[in-house]
């Protein structure tokens, strides 16, 4: 997993090549513009000279319900600071593309659609809105990126549809900062790779990613596609923890998805929000020769963050693990909250994950808190300096293991290295947990923490060692 992780990172050579493309600076005054033209005024045998002189006309750009504009097969700059109005249809061969410059708009209504072209965002106060989207021509649908070292504020990416395509939106966040994004309420469904990629976005911040519908994310072509409805990575895990190096300052919301291998993707991350998450048949299904985990959340390598009102049905649960390099345990997970959480599977027959959880570290306070658990497991290991657990309901049948399983002991193991020793606590309060008889299902390896408090247990603590 780990070298597979490592290139996740670095992956999508053919999006990096958009960045190639030179940006042009357009002035926002242009010489003698109206305030709007029908495309078809400059539609004689060139599409693409169409486009051009109609922008250097007009702020806005209309193309009618009903005209469709073919073979768009390079990029078309949209001047500083002009609208493309699109109520009929925009198609390419996969290496068309609008780029988007400061002040930009492109505009959806009545149906209209984009097929193989993609939106390249080079500006600031950008606004994509309203467009329907598809084709697998083009690595992404909607390009976030390019290579000039520059700021872009204020994106807003609302109301979209994209489907039978490869990525939806891609962001490459290599070179420049995005600072303020909104992605709302777009719906993403039979795509062969990711809805949102948000890749190595280290000096973004005050990011929303929310009220998205996402379905069958399938990557099932044999293509090294991921399977992922959501994802967000920093670049390199160090347990250092960098703050140089983290995706960070985002929040994901309000999310209904079905048929992804993932849901929702972190790795590297710090100060986040996760809430509002519904999810059904997160199962390996889907993107099967990717090589990663199968979890509707997957967190690797974080800290500082809050997953709140997940439910899950017929589902694999949730990972929270290490960041893993070449073989390399790194990163623990520390200092986060998960709650409220409903994982039902008792429709399912075979066996999937259930909320698995990594976490450690001294100066590291982890709290779990109203779950749910139906027909899966919750496994705690390693040893967080202070981990409070409280309110929880788990049944596992006793074929496939204990339903509560905490594995504190890491004499023996070289990450141990890394968990708290001092000034430890844990504290267990309202926790009942089953197999599928009613019998106490929990399987505890050691207890050696300097504090420990419990109350409400259906079960009993081992001996406390010293």
């Amino acid at each position: 997993m780990s070298d597979i992780l490592l290139s996740r990172r670095r992956f999508i050579g053919a999006g990096s090549a958009l960045a190639a493309l030179p940006l042009l600076h357009s002035p926002l005054l242009q010489a003698q513009e109206s305030g709007s033209v029908d495309i078809r005024r400059y539609l004689k045998n060139d599409v693409i000279a169409a486009f051009k002189q109609a922008f250097a006309e007009a702020s806005t750009v209309l193309v009618p319900a009903g005209v469709v504009c073919e073979n768009i097969n390079t990029a078309i700059f949209i001047p500083a600071g002009k609208t493309l109005l699109i109520r009929g249809a925009l198609k390419g061969n996969g290496r068309g593309r609008f780029v988007l410059q400061d002040g930009c708009r492109v505009r959806g209504e009545e149906g209209g659609s984009l097929y193989n072209i993609t939106l390249d965002v080079r500006g600031s106060d950008c606004t994509i809105e309203g467009v329907a989207m598809s084709g697998y021509g083009p690595v992404t649908q909607i390009y976030i990126g390019g290579k000039e070292k520059r700021v872009m504020r204020n994106l807003v990416i609302d109301n979209i549809t994209v489907t039978k395509a490869n990525y939806a939106i891609l962001r490459q966040g290599f070179h420049n900062q995005i600072d303020g994004a909104r992605i709302t309420n777009g719906r993403f469904s039979y795509l062969q790779g990711d809805a949102i990629e948000w890749n190595v976005a280290i000096n973004d911040r005050n990011l929303l990613i929310s009220d998205h519908v996402i379905d069958h994310i399938d990557c099932t072509n044999g293509k090294i596609n991921w399977g992922i409805g959501i994802g967000l990575a920093g670049s390199t895990y160090d347990n250092d923890y960098p703050e140089d190096q983290a995706v960070k300052h985002f929040t994901v919301a309000n999310i209904t998805g079905s048929h992804c291998r993932q849901l929702v993707h972190v790795e590297n991350g710090k100060h986040f929000v996760i809430r509002h998450i519904t999810a059904t048949d997160i199962t390996p299904d889907y993107s099967k020769k990717a090589g990663i985990d199968n979890a509707t959340v997957a967190i690797y390598g974080c800290d500082n963050f809050v997953i709140d009102d997940v439910k899950m049905r017929n589902s694999a649960g949730m990972l929270i693990g290490y960041g893993v390099i070449k073989g390399n345990y790194l990163s623990i997970p520390q200092n986060f909250r998960l709650n409220a959480v409903h994982l039902d599977n008792a429709e399912q027959t075979r066996k999937l994950r259930g909320i698995q959880i990594s976490s450690g570290n001294a100066d590291s306070f982890v709290s779990i808190t109203n779950l749910n658990i139906q027909r899966a497991s919750l496994e705690m290991h390693n040893k967080p300096q202070h981990l409070f657990m409280r309110n929880i309901q788990i049944m596992q049948e006793a074929a496939t293991g204990p339903a509560l399983k905490l594995h504190f002991d890491l004499r023996k193991d070289v990450r141990g290295r890394f968990m708290a020793k001092r000034d430890t606590l844990l504290s267990l309060a309202n926790i009942h947990a089953v197999n599928e008889k009613g019998q106490s299902s929990v399987d505890i390896d050691r207890l050696d923490q300097q504090t420990i408090n419990a109350e409400k247990l259906n079960f009993s603590l081992p001996t406390k060692r010293s």
